[in-house]
């Protein structure tokens, strides 16, 4: 849970450069008709941005850890 707990607080550290890239890249696989890499692109890029604003709305690194401690306590 501890790396889990470090991709929370390092959010916009991996999601935004992985936002570039992939729309970069989804851009150029698009282009050459490559539809299952630019599917797996545009995931990628929905999944980052998802977690991007779960981030921001969560008010930060350390209340974003907490948010989803009380979302796993919760389903306990």
């Amino acid at each position: 849970m501890t790396e889990i707990f470090f991709m929370i607080r390092h959010t916009p550290f991996w999601a935004v450069p992985l936002i570039v890239i992939c729309l970069e890249f989804g851009y150029v696989f698009w282009l050459r008709k490559k539809m299952r890499a630019f599917k797996i692109c545009t995931g990628l890029v929905i999944f980052s941005f998802f977690c991007l604003t779960f981030y921001i709305y969560a008010g930060g690194p350390e209340r974003a850890v907490r948010k989803v401690i009380n979302i796993i306590r919760d389903f306990n």
